[in-house]
């Protein structure tokens, strides 16, 4: 692959040194790499340890987006393959609906699975072998398990046994074993890495920032967040991440400042740029909203979001011709119904007053 202008998202815990050799070797080749899924990426890499971003919604809103623009995703251990320029083998040739027959899991179902190599899936294609994975991943489920206990269960399961001899047993309880000729060996444990702030990385403070943010802790999350962005001086995704939380706080003056920083150390971070605008429109900050929506533009002129604000902007300041044209643009990027209407609305009401 030619890394050139290309960008890859390392996103999640991922095995001790496995995200550092692989950032040396996505950027010795020309790429860059950042923490999260950002516009610029171009694929998406799920570290093995970011299980507890699953039932949290974290990892499945990243699994989502990736699929709508569309980019790969893959897993740590496939990407580390992918690096090397290993081919999978056996190549995927069952259909994966017939897999899916009888397991009771969605697509989405899958695609997590596939993110920790759990099953490998390519043009709707899997692998003979996975169709039984997929019908335990389905039992484990069925039983009351999260989709997190299942895909850490199965993790387990794959690095316990040797190939070919995997049977997962789950009892009344809903507990997970795995049989072999001579008994069961429990598969129970969450499976998460013990965070402990004085010898934690980076990535460790990140996913626990991202946790606490989950679970409603805003506090927790904006120490932790902002303790990433002090260890990485290089990093913008913390520095997001923190304005995010104190825009979901309506501390408009913290955001602000913590979206300057990412920009300041990202110039080309359109998200950041767009949440900077919004924080400023909320404290009548115009002038500042209007300059980080033109930034927006400057990098995507077909930013609808950004065109619509920009738009309402001028609306407010009663520039009329400069809303027009900017409402005009707007449709011009086929935005939702509802939203166009809004659009139609606000050019007949400008025209109206440029006639009058």
């Amino acid at each position: 692959m030619d890394w050139r202008g290309k960008a890859a998202a390392l996103y999640g815990r991922f095995s001790p040194g496995t995200r550092e050799r692989m950032a040396g070797a996505v950027c010795e080749a020309g790429g860059a790499v950042a923490r999260d899924l950002t516009g610029r990426s171009d694929l998406l890499v799920v570290g093995a340890f970011a299980t507890s971003l699953i039932d949290t919604g974290h990892l499945g809103a990243r699994l989502a987006a990736a699929r709508t623009r569309p980019m790969p995703v893959f897993s740590e251990r496939r990407f580390g393959e992918f690096l090397r320029g290993e081919t999978a083998d056996p190549a995927p040739s069952l259909p994966l609906a017939t897999a899916l027959r009888q397991s009771g899991l969605t697509h989405a179902d899958v695609e997590m699975l596939a993110a920790f190599d759990i099953v490998r899936v390519a043009d709707d294609l899997c692998r003979f072998g996975d169709a039984q994975t997929l019908k335990a991943a389905g039992e484990i489920v069925g039983a009351g398990r999260t989709l997190g206990d299942c895909v850490r269960i199965l993790v387990r399961a794959r690095d316990a046994a040797p190939k070919g001899r995997r049977s997962i047993v789950i009892d009344g309880g809903g507990r997970a074993a795995l049989a072999w000729d001579d008994g069961l060996t429990t598969l129970e444990g969450q499976g998460l890495l013990p965070f402990d702030e004085a010898a934690a990385t980076v990535e460790d403070i990140f996913e626990a920032a991202a946790l606490a943010e989950a679970e409603g802790d805003l506090d927790e999350a904006v120490r932790l967040y902002d303790m990433c962005a002090r260890a990485d001086r290089r990093d913008a995704i913390a520095l997001f991440n923190l304005g995010n939380v104190h825009l979901q706080s309506k501390a408009y003056d913290k955001a602000i400042l913590a979206y300057g920083r990412a920009v300041s150390r990202d110039p080309d971070f359109v998200e950041a740029h767009y949440n900077l605008a919004q924080a400023c429109e909320a404290v009548r900050q115009y002038a500042r909203a209007r300059a980080a929506l033109a930034e927006v533009l400057a990098r995507d002129s077909r930013h609808a979001d950004a065109l619509f604000n920009l738009a309402q902007i001028d609306l407010n300041a009663g520039d009329l011709a400069a809303a027009k044209a900017r409402f005009e643009e707007y449709l011009a990027a086929d935005p939702p119904s509802d939203w166009a209407e809004k659009a139609r609305k606000a050019i007949l009401y400008c025209t109206a007053k440029l006639s009058a």
